[in-house]
């Protein structure tokens, strides 16, 4: 949309924004009663009557969803006409989503939770959100987000029967436990389905890629008002193609970025593997001449070997230009160019151009996703209901990275080991060991060959290669979710009601990883010339496998519960009766998440490059006491209170209290209000985990650090982005965070059908538990006392280093630290919303909803004092792989219903935001200084800024649903209906994908179409 729609769009919504929020109505199938209720509720509903209902947040019945607590209701009917098929989608369209969300788009190999998806409540990450399933707990997904947050995978959830979805937007850990600091996704099946249901549907976007196919089948028996039970079976397939960063346009299907110019007639760099940059002038110059810019490095290509001979200094890396080890092959199709300025080590022949981004990167992976859930209820007399509920789900997914190369340095632990380097000996012989020098394999003249390529082995001398392997690394996941529950519902005696379940669930994943190196192999297959560098594809297939055996983990995650609860309608009050509830539970918990690259502090080369050591093991139990009170003191005034103690096996206990009050002076208004008191306590992997470490780029600044950049003769190495690693480790004793929260709102009901909301909420948690949160001062203090640094907690180790300055200090390769209790956060907003159902004329019906959600603050204190206001900007980046805490996100959906026929228009929009990313040093408004610095804002050539702010992301969706009869229901959703475009955004997520995956990820799929069918018989 251009900014003149846009501008329509937002005057559009000014007026409604202003004044009024959003709390849906859930719409219940006339068949379906709520989860929970007893058989009289059931046949209550059955007949036409109004049954009590239980509220996520709740263990008491009451006659209205509207509670202290503010919950969105989203119906499947809603989710229909907004063309949503999945329940991850649904959630990640939540405006109360915020930053640290895990999306679809991150699924494609660069997050350590490959293949999962969750939501972030009030910005807080994935772990201060607590997804259940039919108000019950589900095993979390065996990785954890950025090797540190544990959370529930919501793929594992089936799609055809869901009833609603309940997001409860206020913490409540007094009634569901810890880890509902930020709120509770409940996602609520079908209680009741009687006959046989199918549905379809296939799409495809515009450009005729990423085509997906679904079906389900349902089939249900059995009257539960009428015949006392019901017994039903669904099963689901969804299968979406990948989407390749090559299928779409400029300039998100490169990192050629050069065509992006600002106003000053500068335009960005070429970031393509030895890009070439027309701006910067990179020529060609002859040995002694001066360049007259720099270049911007050289990095190995896959299949091109370069050469050079041992460094006369150091034996472990070359000296001098390299050289094409097969001239003839020259850049074997890639493109090549004589831009070696700058450059001490670049073939005067010129280098390879390998645009990565448009070979190898995957936006979206391939999913595949099947499932299958059966479900019996029956009643058990006149006052009981038994019901027993099984769900198998299986969702694989497939992506795939660029190719590594076959130098780097192995991932922590690694003791401080150097980057190795592919050293190629004089001879070559079949019983070769491989060293890192290439010295002392075991080869010489007597039992081997000289080395055929090394055309310096004539003279005795060693050579380094530079190379990249030819085969990209793939990552495949195949997550199996298991989950029985088995319950009963009832009452006995005078009002006396009660509620008992046992649920088990298991989350078993695989990860297959292809096309990782391990360097001792390859020293092992270079002393004994197996590797074909002349042409890498002619290498068997057997050394290939060797030097990069296919790694396999399994991980795998269990949740045991049981619990109870007893409630009773105590006395009547003048504005109803007053109910209590009590209840306790016991619970065990654990993961076992195997390193898929174990430490190996022997020889740290046996070890793979670019797989991450995270992993953990663990066991808890937790038991737990909880308590409701509901007391309708007057009608005008309801006060809620409630309160839950914890007390888990490894030693934290914590009493998480919760008030809330509602007061409807008329019953055209009524003012809500809650103050709770919650806790979370260290996730496995903060409290086990192993090393885990996150990629951040930098770039030093040679003007405060002029004598390190002298030292690489002020060449590409020492000025250009290099990548940081920040590793952190598991600290057993760490304490649990405390959270304090209050929410207060106004809900107006005008007229009937019209709803309108406002609720301002707030969430203070202290002791954070957090890695480094600021690596400015060690790395200020690297580069100032080359390479000491004397911060308790923080150990600094070099990267790898200058091919052609081998001697000076290297940029820093890692931050190691391990997680303590240091911070404070705060973050507070306002949620708005409206909702309507409204009938225009004799046939014709209009439901509007509308829902919006404005953070005021997103605050973190450090432990030094520090406060830094995240909100608004591409902040916090160790949470948010750098997409940002935007002020503002909202949803709005218009749907115009004509007998038999409904028309849906759903907007979204999230706000763009500053491009500083504080914790990595940067200055909210500083645009300039945040460019020249590296922290995450790009610059121009010329140095000013490419983004200060970014665009806002929005895109409209179109669902036309026709019925014909009673039984068939076609439909027909145009997503992205305009075809926007996302934001170019290369300060995102890394600059990994050119645009911002956690909130543009459905305006790179482009219009989207998709048609579909339901049937009942």
């Amino acid at each position: 949309m251009n900014k003149t729609h846009f501008s329509t769009l937002k005057r559009s919504v000014a007026p409604i924004a202003l004044g009024v929020a959003l709390i849906s109505a859930p719409a219940f199938a006339q068949n379906a009663t709520p989860p929970q209720a007893s058989p009289d509720d059931a046949r209550a509903a059955a007949s036409g009557g109004i049954a009590d209902i239980v509220v996520t947040g709740s263990i008491l019945r009451r006659t209205t969803q509207e509670a202290p607590s503010p919950v969105t209701v989203l119906s499947s009917e809603s989710l229909l006409e907004r063309g949503i098929n999945t329940v991850a989608d649904a959630v990640q369209r939540l405006s109360a989503n915020g930053a640290g969300t895990i999306t679809q788009g991150w699924n494609s190999g660069f997050n350590f939770a490959s293949g999962a998806n969750a939501p972030a409540l009030r910005g807080l990450t994935v772990q201060a959100t607590l997804s259940i399933s039919d108000g019950l707990r589900m095993a979390p997904y065996p990785l954890a987000d950025d090797g540190q947050r544990n959370f529930v995978d919501l793929n594992t959830v089936p799609n055809a029967v869901i009833d609603r979805i309940e997001v409860l937007r206020d913490g409540a850990s007094s009634t569901y436990g810890a880890d509902a600091i930020a709120g509770v996704i409940n996602v609520i099946t079908k209680k009741e389905i009687r006959g046989l249901h199918l549905g379809g549907s296939v799409g495809v976007s515009q450009r005729g890629d990423a085509g997906e196919q679904r079906i389900d089948v349902t089939w249900g028996y059995g009257d539960l008002a009428n015949q006392g039970f019901n017994f039903y079976v669904s099963g689901e397939y969804q299968k979406q193609a990948a989407l390749r960063a090559r299928d779409r346009g400029y300039p998100f299907n490169t990192q050629d970025w050069s065509r992006v110019c600002g106003e000053s007639g500068s335009c960005m760099k070429n970031l393509n593997w030895n890009g070439f940059t027309p701006e910067l002038n990179d020529q060609l110059v002859a040995a002694g001449e001066t360049p007259a810019a720099a270049f911007n490095g050289l990095i190995s290509v896959p299949g091109v070997a370069l050469v050079r001979p041992v460094s006369a200094t150091n034996p472990l890396t070359g000296a001098g230009r390299y050289e094409y080890l097969n001239p003839g092959a020259g850049c074997r199709g890639y493109a090549i160019h004589q831009n070696t300025a700058g450059s001490a080590t670049a073939p005067f022949a010129g280098v390879c151009e390998v645009d990565f981004q448009n070979q190898y990167t995957v936006l979206q992976p391939e999913i595949e996703r099947k499932g299958l859930m059966a479900r019996f209820t029956a009643n058990v007399g006149e006052r009981a209901q038994f019901y027993a509920i099984a769900n198998y789900y299986q969702t694989k997914t497939s992506a795939m990275r660029t190719p590594i190369g076959f130098n780097g340095t192995p991932t922590p632990p690694n003791n401080g080991a150097l980057a190795y380097n592919v050293m190629l000996p004089v001879y070559v012989c079949s019983a070769g060991v491989g060293t890192a020098d290439g010295l002392n394999t075991g080869c010489n003249a007597t039992n081997g060959a000289l080395n055929p390529y090394n055309p310096y082995a004539a003279s005795g001398r060693t050579a380094q290669a530079y190379v990249r392997s030819t085969r990209p690394r793939t990552i495949d996941t195949d997550s199996r979710a298991l989950r029985g529950v088995l319950g009963v519902d009832g009452s006995f005696g005078d009002d006396w009601r009660y509620s008992a379940n046992f649920t088990a669930s298991e989350v078993r994943l695989q990860r297959v990883q292809d096309g990782f190196l391990i360097p001792q192999r390859i020293m092992d297959a270079v002393a004994r010339g197996q590797i074909n560098f002349n042409d890498l594809d002619a290498t068997s297939a057997d050394t290939w496998d060797y030097i990069s055996p296919r790694n396999l983990t399994t991980s795998v995650s269990q949740l045991l519960q049981v619990q109870a609860t007893l409630s009773k309608d105590l006395f009547e009050l003048p504005g109803g009766p007053l109910q209590a509830a009590v209840g306790a539970a016991y619970r065990k918990e654990s993961i076992d998440a195997p390193s898929a690259n174990p430490g190996m502090l022997g020889n740290q080369y046996e070890r793979y490059y670019g797989i991450n050591s995270v992993g953990t093991s663990g066991s808890r139990n937790v038991k737990s006491a909880f308590f409701e009170v509901s007391a309708p003191i007057v009608d005008q005034f309801e006060v809620n209170v409630s309160g839950r103690y914890d007390k888990y096996s490894t030693g934290q206990s914590n009493f998480s209290p919760k008030v809330g009050v509602k007061f409807t002076p008329v019953r055209q208004i009524a003012f809500r209000g809650t103050f709770s008191k919650g806790f979370r306590i260290p996730s496995f992997n903060e409290s086990f985990g192993l090393p885990t470490t996150g990629y951040v780029t930098r770039t030093v600044n040679c003007t405060t650090n002029a004598a390190f950049c002298a030292a690489h003769g002020n060449n590409a190495y020492a000025t250009g982005d290099y990548s940081l690693g920040l590793t952190q480790t598991g600290n057993p004793g760490l304490d649990p965070e405390k959270s304090t929260a209050f929410t207060a709102g106004v809900i107006l009901e005008p007229i009937r059908n019209v709803s309108l909301t406002v609720d301002f909420w707030h969430i203070k948690v202290k002791d954070l538990i957090v890695g480094v949160t600021d690596t400015s001062a060690a790395e200020a203090a690297y580069y100032a006392n080359n390479g000491t640094v004397n911060i308790p907690g923080i150990n600094v180790l070099p990267g790898q280093p200058d091919p052609a300055f081998p001697n000076a200090l290297p940029v820093i390769g890692f931050i190691e630290s391990s997680f303590t209790n240091q911070d404070q956060q705060t973050v507070s907003g306002i949620d708005f919303g409206a909702q309507a159902n409204l009938p225009i004329g004799a046939s014709l019906i209009w439901r509007t909803n509308f829902d919006a959600a404005y953070m005021l603050k997103y605050e973190l204190t450090t432990g030094a004092g520090d406060k830094l206001r995240y909100d608004g900007t591409l902040s916090p980046c160790n949470v948010t792989s750098c997409s940002g805490s935007p002020k503002w996100r909202g949803s709005w959906q218009n749907t115009l219903e004509f007998g038999s026929t409904a028309v849906s228009l759903t907007a979204y929009y999230t706000k763009g935001y500053d491009t500083a990313s504080l914790d990595f040093g940067g200055i909210r408004g500083d645009c300039a200084f945040n460019a020249a610095n590296g922290t995450s804002t790009h610059a121009y050539v010329d140095g000013t800024p490419v983004n200060c702010k970014t665009k806002d992301v929005w895109s409209l969706d179109l669902t036309v649903t026709q019925k014909i009869g009673e039984r068939f229901t076609l439909y027909a959703n145009v997503l992205n209906l305009l075809d926007t475009k996302p934001p170019f955004d290369p300060d995102a997520a890394y600059a990994v994908f050119g645009f911002n995956p956690a909130w543009a990820g459905p305006n790179i799929m482009g219009r989207y179409l998709r048609i579909g069918a339901k049937a009942s018989f």
